[in-house]
């Protein structure tokens, strides 16, 4: 039988969970643009541009067994973009070493669990912007249906990191331009649309 005390323990880790927890996670995403990520044409993700609250979320969604090489990618992208004279080199730093962190976490998980085929590991990244958050997730995700259709079930982030405001929201354009081809006007119009008009749907990237 649990006395009081163990269960006021209880009860204080709920809380501090619930109210420590990021807000705009536990609300319900609107989704108002995606497009595919594709490692030589091969569709091994999804980037989606939503809203959580008052925050402007892009999410990315990759889903690939070769992906400490994405990762080794998203290195080189970051350190031509963010060289260390530019304001947020340093967020960009801590960025790529958490999701070498999460991507060795992956690894490792699979090859406990693992004993035939490797299959694909599952990273999920989002970079947060508006009000007061300015932050970046790193973690997983799981799936419903069809693993290429990207109907999020679940996502799991394994580490939050609070960065320059400069560089997150910088970063979300990067993404967007990067993943999706957008240019600067469709950037702009997209973010505009989340903030002034959020009940307006936009279209999908083909």
């Amino acid at each position: 039988m649990r006395t009081p005390n163990t269960l006021l323990a209880f009860g204080l880790i709920f809380v501090s969970c619930v109210f420590l927890w990021p807000r705009s996670i536990l609300a319900t995403p609107d989704v108002r643009y995606r497009c595919p990520v594709r490692a030589a044409d091969t569709p091994i993700g999804e980037v989606r541009l939503l809203t959580r609250d008052e925050a402007v979320v892009v999410q990315t969604l990759l889903r690939t067994v070769l992906m400490r090489r994405v990762v080794a990618e998203i290195r080189k992208k970051e350190e031509t973009n963010w060289p260390s004279s530019r304001r947020g080199s340093e967020s960009s730093r801590q960025y790529v070493a958490a999701l070498e962190r999460v991507q060795r976490r992956l690894w490792e998980q699979r090859a406990r669990s693992t004993r035939g085929p490797n299959p694909p590991q599952k990273l999920a990244i989002e970079f947060v912007s508006g009000g007061n958050e300015a932050w970046v997730g790193v973690g997983t995700f799981d799936l419903q249906g069809d693993p290429m259709h990207f109907n999020l079930s679940a996502l799991e982030l394994f580490e939050r990191l609070d960065l320059d405001a400069h560089y997150v929201g910088e970063n979300i354009r990067l993404i967007l331009a990067d993943a999706c081809q957008l240019g600067e006007e469709e950037i702009d119009r997209l973010l505009r649309g989340t903030s002034v008009a959020p009940s307006t749907v936009l279209p999908e990237h083909h």
